[in-house]
This record gives C-alpha cells, structure tokens and sequence, in this order.
C-alpha cells in the first residue's frame, strides 16, 4: 500500500496543501516541529467492545466481498490503511464491557495503556476517517500546532446548545483524538476515567451514562485541570469534525470526516480512495513508458508502409 500511494505522499515538511475542495492550508516555515517520520512510535487505534464476524465485518475470516462492507469496516480500514502508507503501527483492540457504564467509556483507558508503549496514539471512531491518505500524520500535527507540551488534542464539536458544556464552551468530540505520551498524559487519562467516581469532580456520575458519556465528563471537568499552555490542543472542527453534508458548514471533516449520520458512508469512501489511487497509478504508469505505449502514426498515409511497432 505504500508503494501504490508513494508518487502522491505529501513532503513532510512542505508548507502547503491544496485539497480537492479548494481549501489551501500553510504550515509556516519556521515550525520545525515532527520534521522526520515518527513511524511506529505513533500507533493509530481502533477500539470497540463488539466482535462482528458476519458478512461485510472485518472480523469475518472469509474473502471479502466490497459490494457487501460494512460502514464500521471501512471505517477501520481507513485507519489500517493509513497506517500501512505512513508506517505507522496499528492495533484493532476488542475492549471487555465496562462495566455500569456506557460503552463508549472504553477508549478511555484503552488510550491510556497504549500510551505506555507508544509515543502517540491517535484514536479514531469506526465512523471517523482519514480523507487524504497521502497527507501524514506529522504534517497534520504541524498544521495543528501540536508540541511538544501538548498532552491530548481533539476537535471542536458543532457550536450549538446541544454541544457546549455546563459553563457554555464548546464540547471537544472524542471521535478523533491524538495523546502524546507522558507523566501528566498517564495523570489525565487516570482522571478521566475515574471521573464518574467523583472522588475529583463531584456532578461527574451522570456521565457515566447519559448523553455524551466520557466526551461530556472530559468537556465538563477533565481540560478545565489541564489547563496550562498547550496541554489540550483544540483542533478546527472544519479540520476534524463532522461532514460537507451536515447544517454547520464550519465543520466540513476536511482530514478526518466524521459520519454521525451516514454510517455507510466510510466502506464507500475506502472503495473511492483505493479506486482513485490505483487508476492515478495506472494512468502514470502508461505515462512512463510513453515512448513504449503510444505510437503517432497520425503523420503517415494510406496504404501504409514501414510503420515501425
């Protein structure tokens, strides 16, 4: 898979992206941050308690048919994928049920223990997807102004009522997250988790099951802790965050779309990005070989005569 996206890779340092919507993004040139490839120091982590082995899952031992993936599997595929062009490490990790608490709880301490063996984990919802396979990670982080300091990033939700907190900021979405590795890291995910106990954040139970479960305990109590320069990076929820077909068009999922609502969307966007990159691939090929593949005969005359195959 690298070897059929190579010729597209973005440069890791290069300052500037151009997407298919037309949207330039710059890097400035003096950010000088993850200028060489982390690789397997970064793990990108797929979390979920269910074990789909049914036709179309991933999980299912047998030939995979395209006509019949999953959204979930072509979700997690993206992220595989991705890994592999980057090379990155990879890990689909089956959670045990958590107990008293809404499922979603589990990429909670999940992050956190890969953490102990990676120098970043970036962690995706099965609904959340990578939509420029050629950009890499570190790039991104570049652009999102990630340091050194930073101990856990994640972007904007939608600005509407539904979406901000008790104290009226904007909640943070844990469909895309990125947790850079260290002491504090380990402290925050620690808290996080134990939120709902309330031995920290008293109000904090309710989260446990209601609507947005560790998204609203971490929105409510958890960043308000960690609040010294750069320990939570708030990414641009037109980055990271929603779709072109949602209402708020602030949040188009430029790098990673998140499909609250098309669920489908995922196994039909992995089969346009593979399908695009192999006929690019195809096309550039016949190019190569142009003086091998292409004859102008255009310039003879009938009956033709010492035309050279």
């Amino acid at each position: 898979m690298h070897d059929l996206w190579k010729p597209f890779l973005l440069e890791i340092n290069a300052t500037s992206f151009s997407t298919d919507e037309g949207y330039l993004y710059e890097v400035p040139k003096e950010n000088e941050n993850w200028a060489k490839p982390l690789g397997k120091k970064l793990l990108i982590l797929d979390v979920d308690t269910r074990l789909d082995k049914g036709p179309g899952a991933v999980m299912n031992d047998s030939a995979l048919d395209y006509k019949e993936m999953k959204g979930r599997t072509g979700g997690i595929m993206n992220h595989y994928l991705y890994a592999m062009i980057h090379g990155y490490d990879y890990k689909f990790v089956r959670a045990p049920n958590y107990p008293k608490r809404h499922q979603t709880w589990v990429k909670v301490p999940m992050i956190r223990e890969a953490l102990k063996s990676h120098d970043f984990v970036v962690f995706l919802d099965a609904d959340a997807e990578f939509m420029y396979p050629q950009v890499p990670f570190e790039w991104l982080m570049k652009l999102w102004n990630i340091t050194d300091k930073t101990l856990l990033a994640l972007a904007n939700d939608p600005d509407s009522p539904r979406n901000r907190d008790e104290k009226g900021k904007v909640m943070q979405n844990t469909g895309f997250m990125i947790a850079q590795q260290s002491n504090r890291t380990q402290e925050l995910f620690d808290d996080w988790e134990q939120c709902p106990s309330e031995k920290k954040y008293k109000g904090c139970q309710r989260w446990a099951n209601d609507w947005a479960h560790e998204q609203a305990a971490f929105s409510n109590y958890v960043r308000y802790s960690y609040n010294q320069t750069q320990d939570i990076g708030t990414i641009p929820c037109m980055d990271g965050n929603g779709a072109p077909y949602i209402g708020d068009k602030t949040c188009g999922g430029v790098f990673i779309r998140h499909h609250w609502f098309r669920k489908d969307d995922p196994a039909k966007d992995l089969q346009r990005l593979i399908l695009e990159a192999f006929v690019s691939r195809l096309h550039a090929g016949f190019h190569n070989e142009i003086r091998d593949n292409f004859l102008d005969a255009s310039r003879h005359t009938y009956p033709l005569n010492h035309l050279v195959f």
